[in-house]
């Protein structure tokens, strides 16, 4: 594109102001795909330094080729560390061909092959606080040599970036210092209504912008000179000065013109324009602008405007001004303002700025070689600047100002004088600190809190002012993000029970009229379809437009309703278990006196007839004892006699009876831990408890199926007891299991399994004590009892023992002596929890393994058919999708025949794996794993 197809885009930008219309991000989008269009490239993006100036962080990235927008990489030292330092030089940086400019020295590893880039042209993007970003633009394919056009276009359009990124920054900025407000005005308002273009007599030839308030529309001006147009008079009385500037080819500045409209209303209008010059220097005429002043102008007429009473507003507005001689190189003019700024006279401070030397010595000692630098580039370029800067007064005390500067050259060229403005931004400074302070304050509160702080309105909807992070992603959608729901837009209301809403909107209603805080408790139904409780606190407050709005805190209390929910079952079992055991204490000592009578009676009488009757009663008696016993080990009151057992002993010798004793359709199989800990306990309780989970598999397999008993050592923590709530210690125990592949229990019921008398078997085939029986001896053992079930898969009950301290000195603890892996090993490891695939994920790598992740069966097919290069398949039994564990593996063994398989379950180990055809050489693990069990396991599957 030529250089004219360059300036009327910029002239286009800066008359239509489409972006002004937009909001932040669709600004900085438009801007990307205009200079993308104009300059033909692939890729534009914009990233912005972090902080702490060593980071670029990815802002957004047009693809031209794909209409696609999304987040850049982020750029640090680590991927990027020659280029950032390129960058921050605050230069342009032009890189022709990127795979050989040793400036991409990184990014040619990684990002560059990626993204097929080859060319980069990066404009810096500078606000109020020095650099801020670039303007990355990228082409594609192949090299790319910028020629001088586009990087001046490119250059002007970083510029109108930059200042759309101050504004933003600087609307932020009001909300919190208000005060501040008409002193940025000064620095913002960079509105102009006009633009205009001269042939070399000062002609107009071009004009852009929308009609004048004086009536004259832009056409009206084309072909005359701007003093021979018959509407307009100098402000300053004559045309002198004027034609003196444009015959020496100078610039035009602070040239004011006024003109009455038909209803005779003045209006006025400020003229500025530089020179332009073509390649060889010849001059072309004048490109300037023209801005409606009518307010300014008629405000300083209305006062009397004068000289003085500017400068006398100059300084309530504490606007200071100076004028730096580029050719003696000091300072020859310094405004009162600037004066009172550095705590000295006028006459001092010139005296004190008559070399440049002088005048550094004004600046912090950190701050210089940034400013001297600064300045010099400026120079060079013959270009203003724009800093942040501090300087030290005599009495010591530090002050910050805001420094903007502009170019004064002469009409050759050459740059003759520097001016600029100062203004003391220390108040403001100190503000944002301590707004920074506060903001990162309440930010940390906030977040290190399980829940959302929010504000909405009172309406109907409850529109949203304001929301927390947390809102989303703890009582919506665990996987939401809260960047995709500005505070100005509704967020997805909470999902709950039409119920429970017309309680809220009650309570809240009577909060508003009341004036009065509120405290509100419900559950909410998240898009996963889990349930949390919400603790939800907040009041009414009124705002300055007279509305309502509620502004709280909503935290997650499902643990405290989970845990008042199992202190209440507690209660509730410990109450039928005093009553049961009060009961049944009595009934023994009924029974005592009536086995004793019939007992002595049988010896007294010989009568056949009599003693089968006295039989059948002494009978009747033993069965109440047991019922009383089953009564009393749900009660937690029955005699325990304790003694050390293995359970091994105890399930390696059930195997034979049960073998015997079980319908032939239903087989039996043991897997028990070498090394078992010993435990204490009553061996008639254990051995009960154990015959009831034997029976209760049976029965749960009507039609035949598979047993399973397995023992195992177990560590239990502090998380694991919280988050189940149990009544137990941290510390050994001793595991054992009893599964069955039957019917298994459904959801709706297994929480009322362990209640006392609840069964799901026809009438008199059971009392439904066994169960209640079992828990009792278990929490009066100081163990545990657990259940995982799934219909149509099975059901496994483990018993957890506690273990006696006395063997572990006898015992190598295999959490302390880790077994040393040979790494290198590539495994695929498969489980739908993302949360222990994460740690599975994390622990491998670290032992040196190779690791490829599924979430699925499926997925992990579709790897596996990509690539069979594995060592090892590491996978749950149980999971979503076609294909679970033991499928999986035969897949994929169709595939590879020698591939090593270990699969891991929640349930008995045996148990979900029944039929399913398994070689002998397979490792069943049980969860939770330690970590030396894995990675034993995974080096036993190896060799």
């Amino acid at each position: 594109m030529s250089d004219s197809g360059f300036d009327q885009i910029l002239r286009d930008l800066l008359t239509k102001r489409e972006f002004s219309d937009l909001g932040f991000e669709d600004a900085l989008l438009f801007f990307c795909k205009t200079v993308s269009d104009a300059l033909r490239v692939s890729r534009v993006g914009i990233w912005l330094l972090n902080e702490s100036k060593d980071a670029l962080i990815g802002k957004l990235m047009w693809d031209r080729e794909t209409g696609a927008t999304a987040p850049g990489d982020d750029l640090t030292a680590e991927n990027a560390a020659t280029y950032l330092k390129a960058v921050v030089q605050d230069l342009v940086v032009v890189i022709n061909d990127a795979l050989t400019d040793p400036r991409c020295v990184e990014l040619a590893q990684d990002y560059l092959p990626n993204s097929n880039v080859r060319a980069l042209l990066d404009c810096p993007l500078r606000t109020f606080g020095g650099l801020a970003g670039v303007v990355c633009i990228e082409n594609t394919g192949q090299p790319r040599l910028w020629s001088a056009e586009e990087i001046s276009f490119a250059t002007a359009v970083a510029g109108l970036i930059s200042l759309t990124i101050e504004h933003n920054e600087r609307v932020i900025a009001e909300k919190a210092a208000r005060d501040l407000e008409d002193r940025l005005k000064l620095y913002t308002d960079l509105a102009t209504d006009w633009f205009w273009e001269t042939d070399t007599t000062f002609r107009f030839e071009r004009l852009h912008g929308s009609r004048a308030l004086d009536g004259q529309m832009p056409a009206d001006y084309v072909g005359r000179k701007l003093w021979e147009v018959p509407i307009l008079t100098p402000l300053a009385g004559t045309w002198d000065g004027l034609k003196k500037r444009v015959a020496e080819r100078k610039r035009i500045f602070d040239f004011v013109v006024s003109a009455r409209d038909s209803e005779g209303n003045l209006h006025s209008a400020e003229i500025a324009g530089v020179p332009t010059f073509d390649e060889d220097g010849n001059f072309c005429g004048y490109w300037g602008t023209a801005k409606d002043v009518t307010q300014r102008v008629q405000h300083e007429l209305d006062l009397a405007a004068s000289e003085q009473k500017y400068k006398n507003a100059a300084r309530l507005a504490k606007l200071a001004s100076w004028t730096w001689d580029k050719i003696d190189e000091k300072c020859t003019y310094c405004s009162p303002e600037l004066a009172d700024i550095f705590g000295v006279s006028v006459e001092e401070f010139l005296r004190r700025s008559s070399s440049w030397e002088e005048d550094l010595n004004w600046y912090h000692p950190d701050d210089r070689e940034m400013y001297a630098e600064v300045s010099a580039k400026a120079t060079k370029n013959k270009t203003g600047y724009d800093i942040i800067v501090r300087v030290v007064l005599d009495d010591g005390s530090v002050r910050t100002l805001h420094e903007t500067t502009e170019p004064i050259v002469d009409s050759a060229g050459t740059l003759v004088a520097i001016s600029g403005v100062l203004l003391d931004i220390t108040d403001k400074a100190d503000l944002q600190d301590r707004l920074k302070t506060q903001e990162e304050r309440l930010k940390s509160i906030i977040d290190n809190i399980s829940g959302a702080a929010y504000r909405v309105k009172y309406d109907k909807n409850f529109t949203s002012v304001y929301h927390s992070g947390g809102y989303l992603n703890l009582f919506v959608d665990p996987e939401a993000t809260s960047t995709g729901w500005p505070n100005d837009q509704n967020l997805p209301t909470l999902n709950m029970d039409d119920a429970d809403r017309r309680r809220i909107e009650k309570s809240l209603r009577r909060a508003v009229i009341h004036n009065q805080p509120y405290a509100i408790e419900y559950p909410v139904i998240l898009k996963d379809g889990s349930e949390k409780w919400v603790s939800d606190r907040g009041r009414p407050v009124k705002t300055l437009d007279g509305n309502i709005e509620l502004e709280g805190i909503m935290i997650d209390a499902t643990e405290k309703h989970a845990a008042q929910e199992a202190l209440a079952h507690g209660q509730r079992l410990e109450a039928i278990g005093k009553l049961t055991g009060g009961i049944a204490h009595d009934f023994n000592n009924l029974l005592a006196v009536i086995l004793g009578n019939l007992e002595l009676l049988r010896d007294e009488i010989d009568v056949p007839d009599q003693i089968d009757l006295i039989d059948s009663g002494i009978v009747a008696v033993r069965r109440g004892a047991d019922l009383t016993r089953n009564m009393l080990a749900f009660a937690r009151k029955s005699r325990l006699n304790l003694e050390v057992l293995d359970l091994n002993d105890l399930a390696g010798k059930a195997k034979n009876w049960i073998g015997r004793t079980l319908p032939a359709n239903i087989s039996v199989e043991t897997s028990l831990l070498a090394g078992l800990w010993k435990i204490e306990a009553d061996a008639s309780s254990t051995e009960s408890a154990f015959l009831n989970l034997v029976l209760n598999a049976r029965d749960a397999m009507p039609n035949g199926g598979k047993m399973t008993i397995e023992t195992s050592n177990v560590r239990i923590d502090e998380d694991y007891i919280e988050s189940r709530f149990e009544d137990m210690e941290p510390g050994r125990y001793v595991m054992l299991a009893v599964s069955d592949n039957g019917q298994g229990i459904p959801e709706d019921i297994l929480e009322d399994i362990f209640e006392p008398f609840f069964t799901t078997k026809p009438p008199g085939s059971g009392s439904g004590l066994g169960l209640s029986m079992i828990l009792g001896f278990m929490k009066q053992s100081g163990g545990s009892v657990r259940v995982y079930s799934e219909p149509g898969v099975g059901t496994t009950f483990k018993l957890y023992f506690k273990a006696l301290t006395s063997d572990v000195s006898k015992q190598v603890d295999p959490e302390i002596i880790l077994p040393v892996s040979r790494g290198l090993a590539r495994i695929l490891v498969v489980e739908d929890d993302t949360g222990v695939l994460a740690v599975l994920q994390s622990t491998l790598t670290k032992a040196g393994y190779d690791i490829q992740t599924a979430s699925s069966g499926d997925l992990a097919r579709d790897i596996f058919e990509a690539d069979q290069n594995f060592d090892l398949l590491l996978t749950d039994i149980v999971m979503p999708g076609a294909l679970q564990g033991t499928s999986l593996a035969k897949t994929l063994r169709a595939l590879r025949p020698d591939l090593k398989v270990i699969f891991m379950s929640g349930y008995a180990s045996e148990a979900t794996v029944h039929g399913n055809g398994l070689r002998p050489e397979d490792i069943r693990l049980m969860k939770p794993i330690g970590r030396s069990v894995l990675i034993q396991a995974i080096e036993k599957a190896l060799d």
